[in-house]
Protein backbone atom coordinates (compact mmCIF):
# COMPACT_ATOMS: atom_id res chain seq x y z
CA UNK A 1 0.00 0.00 0.00
CA UNK A 2 2.49 2.45 0.96
CA UNK A 3 3.99 1.76 -2.29
CA UNK A 4 0.30 2.47 -4.52
CA UNK A 5 0.17 6.10 -2.30
CA UNK A 6 3.79 6.69 -3.51
CA UNK A 7 2.96 6.43 -7.43
CA UNK A 8 0.26 8.83 -7.24
CA UNK A 9 2.00 11.25 -4.60
CA UNK A 10 4.92 11.19 -7.27
CA UNK A 11 3.47 11.10 -10.37
CA UNK A 12 3.53 13.59 -12.96
CA UNK A 13 0.39 13.13 -14.74
CA UNK A 14 -1.71 10.76 -13.24
CA UNK A 15 -5.04 9.52 -14.82
CA UNK A 16 -7.88 7.42 -13.55
CA UNK A 17 -10.02 4.80 -15.45
CA UNK A 18 -13.32 4.05 -13.74
CA UNK A 19 -16.06 0.99 -14.65
CA UNK A 20 -19.32 0.43 -13.03
CA UNK A 21 -18.05 -0.92 -9.59
CA UNK A 22 -17.17 2.73 -8.93
CA UNK A 23 -20.58 3.24 -8.47
CA UNK A 24 -22.06 0.04 -6.92
CA UNK A 25 -20.58 1.00 -3.65
CA UNK A 26 -23.54 4.10 -4.46
CA UNK A 27 -25.83 1.47 -4.55
CA UNK A 28 -25.63 0.92 -8.47
CA UNK A 29 -26.21 -2.04 -9.83
CA UNK A 30 -22.83 -3.78 -12.59
CA UNK A 31 -23.18 -5.16 -15.57
CA UNK A 32 -21.16 -8.35 -15.44
CA UNK A 33 -21.52 -9.66 -11.96
CA UNK A 34 -23.96 -12.25 -10.84
CA UNK A 35 -26.87 -10.11 -10.15
CA UNK A 36 -25.69 -7.48 -12.53
CA UNK A 37 -28.05 -6.09 -15.34
CA UNK A 38 -27.16 -8.23 -17.87
CA UNK A 39 -27.33 -11.16 -15.62
CA UNK A 40 -30.20 -12.89 -17.27
CA UNK A 41 -30.49 -10.51 -20.02
CA UNK A 42 -28.91 -10.26 -24.02
CA UNK A 43 -27.75 -6.68 -23.85
CA UNK A 44 -28.50 -6.69 -27.63
CA UNK A 45 -32.07 -7.01 -27.35
CA UNK A 46 -32.41 -4.26 -24.81
CA UNK A 47 -29.68 -1.82 -25.89
CA UNK A 48 -28.61 -1.82 -29.16
CA UNK A 49 -29.89 0.70 -31.89
CA UNK A 50 -32.37 -2.03 -33.19
CA UNK A 51 -33.94 -2.04 -29.98
CA UNK A 52 -34.20 2.01 -30.29
CA UNK A 53 -38.41 2.00 -29.66
CA UNK A 54 -39.32 -0.98 -28.13
CA UNK A 55 -41.23 -1.52 -25.06
CA UNK A 56 -38.09 -2.84 -23.86
CA UNK A 57 -36.02 -0.41 -24.08
CA UNK A 58 -37.87 2.27 -22.77
CA UNK A 59 -38.57 0.44 -19.93
CA UNK A 60 -35.05 -0.50 -19.01
CA UNK A 61 -33.52 2.94 -19.16
CA UNK A 62 -36.54 5.09 -17.57
CA UNK A 63 -35.76 2.35 -15.27
CA UNK A 64 -31.86 3.29 -15.23
CA UNK A 65 -32.57 7.01 -14.83
CA UNK A 66 -34.48 6.54 -11.56
CA UNK A 67 -32.48 4.34 -9.95
CA UNK A 68 -29.62 7.22 -11.08
CA UNK A 69 -32.59 9.98 -9.18
CA UNK A 70 -32.27 7.51 -5.94
CA UNK A 71 -28.38 7.82 -5.56
CA UNK A 72 -25.85 10.21 -5.38
CA UNK A 73 -21.92 10.02 -5.42
CA UNK A 74 -19.86 7.89 -3.02
CA UNK A 75 -16.50 8.48 -0.81
CA UNK A 76 -14.66 7.28 -3.90
CA UNK A 77 -16.31 10.07 -6.04
CA UNK A 78 -14.82 12.74 -3.82
CA UNK A 79 -11.75 11.39 -3.26
CA UNK A 80 -11.09 11.42 -6.95
CA UNK A 81 -12.69 15.18 -6.63
CA UNK A 82 -9.89 15.58 -3.67
CA UNK A 83 -6.71 14.51 -5.93
CA UNK A 84 -7.77 16.54 -9.45
CA UNK A 85 -8.17 19.39 -7.07
CA UNK A 86 -4.90 19.19 -5.84
CA UNK A 87 -3.36 18.95 -9.03
CA UNK A 88 -2.72 15.51 -8.28
CA UNK A 89 -5.07 13.83 -10.64
CA UNK A 90 -4.92 15.31 -14.77
CA UNK A 91 -7.79 13.40 -16.15
CA UNK A 92 -10.66 10.96 -15.28
CA UNK A 93 -11.80 8.37 -18.20
CA UNK A 94 -15.05 7.14 -17.57
CA UNK A 95 -17.40 3.60 -18.87
CA UNK A 96 -19.65 5.34 -16.65
CA UNK A 97 -22.79 6.77 -17.82
CA UNK A 98 -24.44 7.76 -14.43
CA UNK A 99 -22.71 11.14 -13.91
CA UNK A 100 -21.28 10.72 -10.30
CA UNK A 101 -17.81 12.27 -11.25
CA UNK A 102 -19.51 15.29 -12.13
CA UNK A 103 -21.90 15.71 -9.45
CA UNK A 104 -18.77 15.14 -6.74
CA UNK A 105 -17.31 17.95 -8.38
CA UNK A 106 -14.55 16.61 -10.79
CA UNK A 107 -14.19 18.97 -13.71
CA UNK A 108 -11.77 16.99 -16.02
CA UNK A 109 -14.54 14.07 -17.31
CA UNK A 110 -14.30 11.82 -20.64
CA UNK A 111 -17.32 10.13 -20.73
CA UNK A 112 -16.42 7.74 -23.08
CA UNK A 113 -20.07 6.09 -23.56
CA UNK A 114 -21.93 9.05 -23.12
CA UNK A 115 -24.33 10.43 -20.36
CA UNK A 116 -27.83 10.45 -19.09
CA UNK A 117 -28.24 13.97 -17.94
CA UNK A 118 -30.48 14.08 -20.65
CA UNK A 119 -32.18 12.36 -23.56
CA UNK A 120 -32.04 13.01 -27.18
CA UNK A 121 -34.46 12.73 -30.23
CA UNK A 122 -32.78 10.02 -31.89
CA UNK A 123 -33.56 11.92 -35.64
CA UNK A 124 -33.72 15.08 -35.11
CA UNK A 125 -31.21 15.44 -32.37
CA UNK A 126 -33.61 17.37 -30.01
CA UNK A 127 -32.71 17.55 -26.94
CA UNK A 128 -35.32 16.69 -23.51
CA UNK A 129 -35.33 16.34 -19.91
CA UNK A 130 -33.94 12.89 -18.50
CA UNK A 131 -37.30 12.62 -16.69
CA UNK A 132 -39.10 12.77 -20.12
CA UNK A 133 -39.87 8.89 -19.88
CA UNK A 134 -41.44 9.61 -16.39
CA UNK A 135 -44.32 11.80 -18.17
CA UNK A 136 -44.70 9.12 -21.44
CA UNK A 137 -42.89 11.39 -23.46
CA UNK A 138 -41.01 8.42 -25.95
CA UNK A 139 -40.93 9.96 -29.56
CA UNK A 140 -40.33 13.08 -30.39
CA UNK A 141 -42.59 16.07 -30.08
CA UNK A 142 -41.58 17.46 -33.24
CA UNK A 143 -44.67 16.93 -36.05
CA UNK A 144 -42.62 16.26 -38.53
CA UNK A 145 -39.72 14.26 -36.37
CA UNK A 146 -41.49 11.83 -34.10
CA UNK A 147 -38.97 9.58 -33.82
CA UNK A 148 -38.15 7.74 -30.63
CA UNK A 149 -36.27 9.65 -28.23
CA UNK A 150 -33.47 8.23 -26.24
CA UNK A 151 -30.21 8.63 -23.58
CA UNK A 152 -27.20 9.98 -25.87
CA UNK A 153 -25.27 7.00 -24.67
CA UNK A 154 -23.31 3.95 -26.94
CA UNK A 155 -25.19 1.08 -27.31
CA UNK A 156 -24.14 -2.45 -28.50
CA UNK A 157 -23.08 -2.33 -31.97
CA UNK A 158 -22.23 2.27 -31.89
CA UNK A 159 -19.43 3.46 -32.73
CA UNK A 160 -17.72 5.68 -29.57
CA UNK A 161 -18.04 9.41 -29.69
CA UNK A 162 -14.65 10.12 -32.21
CA UNK A 163 -13.48 13.48 -29.89
CA UNK A 164 -14.24 11.89 -26.43
CA UNK A 165 -12.09 8.65 -27.18
CA UNK A 166 -9.67 10.60 -29.19
CA UNK A 167 -9.23 13.01 -26.09
CA UNK A 168 -8.84 9.57 -24.12
CA UNK A 169 -6.29 8.03 -25.80
CA UNK A 170 -4.19 11.32 -25.56
CA UNK A 171 -4.51 11.23 -21.67
CA UNK A 172 -3.23 7.94 -21.57
CA UNK A 173 -0.51 8.58 -23.92
CA UNK A 174 0.55 11.39 -21.78
CA UNK A 175 0.57 9.47 -18.43
CA UNK A 176 3.04 8.35 -16.57
CA UNK A 177 0.63 6.95 -13.93
CA UNK A 178 -2.91 5.20 -14.92
CA UNK A 179 -4.91 4.49 -11.67
CA UNK A 180 -7.74 1.88 -12.90
CA UNK A 181 -11.18 1.16 -10.95
CA UNK A 182 -14.24 -0.52 -11.16
CA UNK A 183 -14.13 -2.25 -14.08
CA UNK A 184 -14.01 -5.75 -15.80
CA UNK A 185 -11.86 -4.92 -18.35
CA UNK A 186 -13.65 -6.96 -20.69
CA UNK A 187 -15.28 -4.29 -22.66
CA UNK A 188 -13.07 -3.02 -25.74
CA UNK A 189 -12.27 -0.32 -26.81
CA UNK A 190 -11.88 1.37 -23.51
CA UNK A 191 -9.97 -1.93 -22.06
CA UNK A 192 -7.63 -1.54 -24.31
CA UNK A 193 -6.71 2.14 -23.03
CA UNK A 194 -4.80 -0.28 -20.58
CA UNK A 195 -2.68 -2.10 -23.43
CA UNK A 196 -1.65 1.56 -24.83
CA UNK A 197 -0.61 2.45 -21.54
CA UNK A 198 1.40 -0.60 -21.06
CA UNK A 199 3.02 0.27 -24.09
CA UNK A 200 3.72 3.65 -23.47
CA UNK A 201 5.61 2.80 -19.93
CA UNK A 202 3.19 4.03 -17.37
CA UNK A 203 2.64 2.45 -13.98
CA UNK A 204 -0.38 0.79 -14.05
CA UNK A 205 -2.74 0.14 -10.55
CA UNK A 206 -5.93 -1.39 -10.27
CA UNK A 207 -8.33 -1.50 -7.84
CA UNK A 208 -11.22 -4.08 -8.27
CA UNK A 209 -13.28 -6.17 -6.27
CA UNK A 210 -12.62 -9.20 -8.64
CA UNK A 211 -9.54 -10.28 -11.13
CA UNK A 212 -9.30 -8.56 -14.54
CA UNK A 213 -8.08 -10.28 -17.48
CA UNK A 214 -5.83 -7.39 -17.69
CA UNK A 215 -3.93 -7.59 -14.53
CA UNK A 216 -1.13 -9.09 -15.25
CA UNK A 217 -0.07 -5.83 -16.89
CA UNK A 218 -0.45 -3.74 -14.03
CA UNK A 219 2.59 -3.11 -11.46
CA UNK A 220 0.67 -3.24 -8.38
CA UNK A 221 -3.47 -5.02 -7.72
CA UNK A 222 -6.04 -4.71 -5.47
CA UNK A 223 -8.90 -6.79 -5.07
CA UNK A 224 -11.02 -4.62 -2.68
CA UNK A 225 -13.89 -1.94 -1.88
CA UNK A 226 -12.63 1.18 -3.96
CA UNK A 227 -13.98 3.69 -2.10
CA UNK A 228 -11.91 1.90 0.97
CA UNK A 229 -8.51 1.83 -0.35
CA UNK A 230 -9.24 5.80 -1.68
CA UNK A 231 -10.08 6.69 1.68
CA UNK A 232 -6.72 5.33 2.88
CA UNK A 233 -4.97 6.80 0.18
CA UNK A 234 -6.58 10.41 0.85
CA UNK A 235 -5.90 10.15 4.58
CA UNK A 236 -2.56 9.40 4.14
CA UNK A 237 -2.15 12.31 1.91
CA UNK A 238 -3.98 14.74 2.84
CA UNK A 239 -4.78 14.12 6.83
CA UNK A 240 -8.16 13.23 8.46
CA UNK A 241 -9.35 16.70 7.85
CA UNK A 242 -10.45 16.39 4.06
CA UNK A 243 -13.36 13.37 5.01
CA UNK A 244 -14.60 16.04 8.04
CA UNK A 245 -14.82 18.72 5.26
CA UNK A 246 -17.12 16.20 3.05
CA UNK A 247 -19.33 15.17 6.10
CA UNK A 248 -19.87 19.21 7.44
CA UNK A 249 -21.36 19.38 4.20
CA UNK A 250 -23.62 16.73 4.13
CA UNK A 251 -21.66 14.68 0.78
CA UNK A 252 -21.04 11.24 2.20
Amino acid sequence: MKEFIELIQNSNHLVALTGAGMSTESGLPDFRSQGGLWCGRDPYEIASPQAIGTDDFFEFYQMRIEDLLKHKPNIGHYVLTKLEKEGILKALLTQNIDGFHQLSGTQRVIEVHGHMRYLVCSRCGKEYPATAYRQCTYYCTDENCKAPIRPPIVLFGEPLDSDAWDSAVQEVEQADTVLVMGTSLQVYPFAGLVELAHETGSKIMIINKTSTPLDYLADHVIHESISKILSEIATSIFGNDWFAHLKEHNQV
